[in-house]
Parts: structure tokens; C-alpha cells; sequence
């Protein structure tokens, strides 16, 4: 039988939120406009040699791409509370792979999280710095990469 070991360590990740008194949806639909949608299904068809290709085409202007959008208001809608709140997970395929191939760990965080969240003064968008979210795992390659999400 096989030994079990835990390791456990606090990191430090810096939280980034921005408010704009633009409405939820008109966010919403400016954050759609900027990013692809990321299709697993339409990889499955290609060729090995296509697959680069096919993926560089679902990335949007931002050269990012949608990987599931989560409406976080949903469950307080449906209890009566108002409630505008999504979660999107953006990033792009490849530049994830360029930080797993470095630490496999870096997949949890592989696509980034972003909430955007309004309210009668605007919306909100929330996210964890991506250099401090992947400094945890102190790796020079993988920083490199996180430097450049930063941007």
C-alpha cells in the first residue's frame, strides 16, 4: 500500500476589483465582444496539424477565449433576491499549456476567473492577479507566463 503525504502552505494573491457605472449587461456584452469561445468539440474533428489553427481561430480580439460563463445570480433570482452575477472562465489553451508543462498544478487556476457582478450603481469586476495567484507555485517558466496574463 502506498504512503499518503499532505503538504499545506498560505499564499498571498492579490484581489483586483474594478466598478463602473456602466450597466451589467451592456458589460456583459462588451467582455462577450472581446473574447472567443473556446470549443472542445470542434478540436475533436482536426487533424493533429490543424489543431493549432483551429484554436487560434476561437480566440476573440483580446486573443482570449471563453471557456464557460457561470451565472452566479441564478440560485438567488430563483429565491426572490435580485441578483446580476457571472462567472467567466477565460484564458487560452495554449498559453495554459505553456505554464502545465512547467507545473501541472498551475490547471487549477488554468482558465482565470472573472466575476462581474451588478447593481444599481453600476458593475463590478472582480479578479486574482495572475503573477501572484501562480507565484505559489515558484517556478520561473510558469512566472514568465503569469507576468504576461497581467497584462
Amino acid at each position: 500500500m502506498g504512503t499518503t503525504t499532505r503538504t499545506s502552505r498560505m499564499i498571498a494573491v492579490e484581489h483586483i476589483r474594478v466598478h463602473t457605472a456602466r450597466p451589467f449587461a451592456e458589460v456583459v456584452r462588451g467582455i462577450e465582444a472581446e473574447i472567443g469561445v473556446f470549443d472542445a468539440g470542434a478540436l475533436q474533428a482536426k487533424a493533429p496539424g490543424e489543431v493549432l489553427g483551429a484554436i487560434a481561430a476561437m480566440a476573440g480580439r483580446s486573443g482570449l477565449m471563453r471557456f464557460a460563463a457561470l451565472d452566479h445570480g441564478a440560485i438567488l433570482r430563483a429565491q426572490g433576491k435580485p441578483a446580476l452575477a457571472v462567472r467567466f472562465l477565460i484564458g487560452h489553451p495554449l498559453t495554459a499549456a505553456r505554464m502545465t508543462q512547467h507545473g501541472i498544478g498551475t490547471g487549477l487556476y488554468a482558465p482565470l476567473s472573472l466575476l462581474v457582478a451588478g447593481d444599481e450603481g453600476g458593475t463590478s469586476l472582480e479578479y486574482d492577479r495572475p503573477s501572484t495567484l501562480f507565484g505559489q507555485f515558484e517556478d520561473p517558466g510558469i512566472d514568465e507566463v503569469a507576468r504576461e496574463l497581467d497584462e
